[in-house]
Protein backbone atom coordinates (compact mmCIF):
# COMPACT_ATOMS: atom_id res chain seq x y z
CA UNK A 1 0.00 0.00 0.00
CA UNK A 2 2.34 2.51 1.00
CA UNK A 3 4.21 1.98 -2.25
CA UNK A 4 1.29 2.31 -4.36
CA UNK A 5 1.54 5.76 -2.75
CA UNK A 6 4.74 7.21 -4.78
CA UNK A 7 3.49 5.60 -7.70
CA UNK A 8 -0.30 7.35 -8.07
CA UNK A 9 1.93 10.51 -6.99
CA UNK A 10 4.37 9.58 -9.74
CA UNK A 11 1.36 9.22 -12.53
CA UNK A 12 -0.71 12.31 -11.31
CA UNK A 13 2.26 14.29 -11.54
CA UNK A 14 2.91 12.59 -14.99
CA UNK A 15 -0.72 13.82 -16.00
CA UNK A 16 -0.24 17.02 -15.12
CA UNK A 17 2.98 17.54 -16.97
CA UNK A 18 1.34 16.50 -19.75
CA UNK A 19 -1.37 18.50 -19.94
CA UNK A 20 0.73 21.17 -19.57
CA UNK A 21 2.51 20.45 -22.27
CA UNK A 22 -0.12 19.70 -24.85
CA UNK A 23 -1.64 23.58 -23.54
CA UNK A 24 1.85 25.23 -23.83
CA UNK A 25 2.30 23.75 -27.76
CA UNK A 26 -1.38 24.51 -28.90
CA UNK A 27 -1.00 28.44 -27.21
CA UNK A 28 2.78 28.07 -29.02
CA UNK A 29 0.64 27.67 -32.40
CA UNK A 30 -2.04 30.21 -32.00
CA UNK A 31 1.11 32.27 -30.71
CA UNK A 32 2.76 32.05 -33.98
CA UNK A 33 -0.70 31.76 -36.65
CA UNK A 34 -1.72 35.32 -34.61
CA UNK A 35 1.64 36.52 -35.47
CA UNK A 36 2.22 35.63 -38.75
CA UNK A 37 -1.62 37.04 -39.57
CA UNK A 38 -0.73 40.40 -37.81
CA UNK A 39 2.25 40.78 -38.80
CA UNK A 40 3.15 38.45 -41.70
CA UNK A 41 4.62 39.30 -45.31
CA UNK A 42 5.47 42.65 -46.12
CA UNK A 43 5.70 43.35 -42.68
CA UNK A 44 9.14 42.32 -41.39
CA UNK A 45 8.03 39.95 -39.24
CA UNK A 46 11.96 38.46 -39.66
CA UNK A 47 12.83 41.38 -38.47
CA UNK A 48 10.79 40.28 -35.05
CA UNK A 49 12.33 36.77 -35.14
CA UNK A 50 15.47 37.74 -36.01
CA UNK A 51 15.95 40.03 -32.91
CA UNK A 52 14.20 37.43 -31.15
CA UNK A 53 17.32 34.87 -31.46
CA UNK A 54 20.02 35.94 -29.63
CA UNK A 55 17.97 35.54 -26.29
CA UNK A 56 16.49 32.72 -27.24
CA UNK A 57 20.12 31.07 -28.05
CA UNK A 58 21.09 32.08 -24.57
CA UNK A 59 17.48 30.83 -22.86
CA UNK A 60 18.73 27.39 -24.00
CA UNK A 61 22.19 27.82 -22.80
CA UNK A 62 21.46 29.17 -19.63
CA UNK A 63 17.57 28.44 -18.51
CA UNK A 64 17.21 25.18 -20.19
CA UNK A 65 20.81 23.76 -20.87
CA UNK A 66 23.39 21.99 -18.56
CA UNK A 67 23.41 24.44 -16.07
CA UNK A 68 19.64 24.56 -15.36
CA UNK A 69 20.24 20.52 -14.86
CA UNK A 70 23.15 21.10 -11.99
CA UNK A 71 21.23 23.53 -10.12
CA UNK A 72 18.38 20.96 -9.69
CA UNK A 73 20.87 18.08 -9.02
CA UNK A 74 22.48 19.98 -6.52
CA UNK A 75 19.40 21.81 -4.80
CA UNK A 76 17.68 18.14 -4.85
CA UNK A 77 20.68 16.31 -2.57
CA UNK A 78 20.35 19.13 0.05
CA UNK A 79 16.85 18.67 0.46
CA UNK A 80 17.68 15.01 1.14
CA UNK A 81 21.01 15.61 2.94
CA UNK A 82 20.95 18.80 5.06
CA UNK A 83 17.24 20.17 4.58
CA UNK A 84 14.99 22.56 3.40
CA UNK A 85 16.60 25.65 5.40
CA UNK A 86 20.04 24.87 3.42
CA UNK A 87 18.40 24.56 0.20
CA UNK A 88 16.41 27.80 0.47
CA UNK A 89 20.31 29.42 1.32
CA UNK A 90 21.57 27.65 -1.92
CA UNK A 91 18.65 28.57 -3.66
CA UNK A 92 18.60 32.52 -2.27
CA UNK A 93 22.53 32.56 -3.54
CA UNK A 94 22.41 31.44 -6.83
CA UNK A 95 19.18 33.51 -7.58
CA UNK A 96 21.23 36.60 -6.63
CA UNK A 97 24.00 35.12 -9.02
CA UNK A 98 21.67 34.34 -11.52
CA UNK A 99 19.83 37.75 -11.33
CA UNK A 100 23.31 39.98 -11.00
CA UNK A 101 24.76 37.79 -14.02
CA UNK A 102 21.93 38.37 -16.87
CA UNK A 103 21.69 41.83 -15.98
CA UNK A 104 25.35 42.02 -16.57
CA UNK A 105 24.36 39.83 -19.79
CA UNK A 106 21.48 41.75 -20.96
CA UNK A 107 23.47 45.08 -20.70
CA UNK A 108 25.88 44.11 -22.44
CA UNK A 109 23.12 42.80 -25.53
CA UNK A 110 21.59 46.00 -25.15
CA UNK A 111 25.01 47.55 -26.00
CA UNK A 112 26.46 45.55 -28.26
CA UNK A 113 23.19 44.53 -30.06
CA UNK A 114 24.07 47.19 -33.57
CA UNK A 115 27.83 45.06 -34.08
CA UNK A 116 25.27 41.83 -33.32
CA UNK A 117 23.06 42.31 -35.63
CA UNK A 118 24.88 43.85 -38.14
CA UNK A 119 27.42 40.37 -38.29
CA UNK A 120 24.07 38.57 -38.71
CA UNK A 121 22.31 40.46 -41.41
CA UNK A 122 24.91 42.54 -43.38
CA UNK A 123 24.16 40.74 -46.63
CA UNK A 124 21.10 41.01 -47.34
CA UNK A 125 19.22 43.61 -44.88
CA UNK A 126 18.24 47.12 -45.80
CA UNK A 127 20.07 49.73 -43.28
CA UNK A 128 16.28 50.68 -42.18
CA UNK A 129 15.36 46.91 -41.55
CA UNK A 130 18.15 46.44 -39.72
CA UNK A 131 17.40 50.06 -37.47
CA UNK A 132 14.10 48.28 -36.70
CA UNK A 133 15.83 44.75 -35.94
CA UNK A 134 18.11 46.68 -33.42
CA UNK A 135 15.65 48.23 -31.62
CA UNK A 136 13.31 44.95 -31.26
CA UNK A 137 16.51 43.52 -30.10
CA UNK A 138 17.21 46.11 -27.45
CA UNK A 139 13.58 45.44 -26.20
CA UNK A 140 13.63 41.72 -25.77
CA UNK A 141 17.04 41.48 -24.31
CA UNK A 142 15.87 41.47 -20.74
CA UNK A 143 13.85 38.54 -21.75
CA UNK A 144 17.17 36.28 -20.93
CA UNK A 145 17.30 37.56 -17.33
CA UNK A 146 13.69 36.72 -16.73
CA UNK A 147 13.71 32.90 -18.31
CA UNK A 148 16.72 32.66 -16.24
CA UNK A 149 14.40 33.07 -13.09
CA UNK A 150 11.85 31.20 -14.43
CA UNK A 151 14.37 28.25 -15.04
CA UNK A 152 15.49 28.62 -11.20
CA UNK A 153 12.21 28.44 -9.76
CA UNK A 154 10.86 25.64 -11.65
CA UNK A 155 14.11 24.03 -10.79
CA UNK A 156 13.46 24.37 -7.15
CA UNK A 157 9.92 23.69 -6.93
CA UNK A 158 10.53 20.37 -8.90
CA UNK A 159 13.34 19.30 -6.76
CA UNK A 160 10.08 19.72 -4.00
CA UNK A 161 8.11 17.72 -5.88
CA UNK A 162 5.66 20.35 -7.28
CA UNK A 163 5.33 20.35 -11.08
CA UNK A 164 2.06 21.77 -12.58
CA UNK A 165 3.08 25.66 -12.36
CA UNK A 166 5.99 25.03 -13.80
CA UNK A 167 4.86 22.90 -16.83
CA UNK A 168 2.12 25.48 -16.51
CA UNK A 169 4.58 28.42 -16.91
CA UNK A 170 5.38 28.52 -20.74
CA UNK A 171 1.47 28.99 -21.55
CA UNK A 172 1.17 32.17 -19.69
CA UNK A 173 4.47 33.17 -21.48
CA UNK A 174 2.70 32.34 -24.70
CA UNK A 175 -0.42 34.05 -23.16
CA UNK A 176 1.17 37.12 -22.12
CA UNK A 177 3.13 37.18 -25.87
CA UNK A 178 0.15 37.02 -27.64
CA UNK A 179 -1.99 39.20 -25.33
CA UNK A 180 0.53 41.86 -24.86
CA UNK A 181 1.70 41.84 -28.12
CA UNK A 182 -1.50 42.03 -29.68
CA UNK A 183 -2.60 44.79 -27.76
CA UNK A 184 0.78 46.57 -27.63
CA UNK A 185 0.78 46.26 -31.60
CA UNK A 186 -2.58 47.74 -31.85
CA UNK A 187 -1.88 50.53 -29.83
CA UNK A 188 1.23 51.67 -31.81
CA UNK A 189 -0.11 51.17 -34.83
CA UNK A 190 -3.74 50.20 -35.46
CA UNK A 191 -2.97 49.14 -39.28
CA UNK A 192 -0.40 46.71 -37.61
CA UNK A 193 2.76 48.37 -39.80
CA UNK A 194 6.43 47.71 -39.06
CA UNK A 195 6.00 50.08 -35.69
CA UNK A 196 4.00 47.66 -34.34
CA UNK A 197 6.36 45.04 -34.39
CA UNK A 198 7.53 47.09 -30.86
CA UNK A 199 4.28 45.97 -29.03
CA UNK A 200 5.32 42.06 -30.41
CA UNK A 201 8.94 42.68 -28.64
CA UNK A 202 7.03 44.43 -24.97
CA UNK A 203 4.37 41.38 -25.41
CA UNK A 204 7.50 39.07 -25.04
CA UNK A 205 8.85 41.23 -21.72
CA UNK A 206 5.14 40.08 -20.75
CA UNK A 207 5.47 36.78 -21.60
CA UNK A 208 8.58 36.60 -19.89
CA UNK A 209 7.29 37.90 -16.70
CA UNK A 210 3.40 36.35 -16.40
CA UNK A 211 6.44 32.78 -16.96
CA UNK A 212 8.00 34.15 -13.69
CA UNK A 213 5.11 34.93 -11.67
CA UNK A 214 3.45 32.31 -12.15
CA UNK A 215 5.05 30.55 -10.27
CA UNK A 216 5.93 32.21 -7.34
CA UNK A 217 2.15 31.35 -5.13
CA UNK A 218 3.28 27.41 -5.64
CA UNK A 219 7.01 28.69 -4.45
CA UNK A 220 5.20 30.48 -1.33
CA UNK A 221 3.45 27.48 -0.66
CA UNK A 222 6.40 25.58 -0.22
CA UNK A 223 7.89 27.81 2.15
CA UNK A 224 10.75 29.78 0.06
CA UNK A 225 11.13 33.27 0.97
CA UNK A 226 13.68 35.11 -0.80
CA UNK A 227 16.63 36.86 0.84
CA UNK A 228 19.70 38.51 -0.74
CA UNK A 229 22.74 36.70 -0.01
Amino acid sequence: MAAAQPQRVSTRATGVVGVAVMCSRVLGLIREQVFAGLFGAGKNLDAFLMAFRLPNLLRDLFAEGALSTAFITTFSRKIATEGDESAWRLGNKVATLTAVFMSAVTLIGIIYAPQLIHLMTWWSWSPEKTETTILLTRIMWPFILLVSLAALVMGMLNAKHVFGAPAMASSFFNLGSIIGGVAFGWWLDPHFGTRSLIGLAIGTLIGGVWQLSAQFPSLRRVGYKYRAD
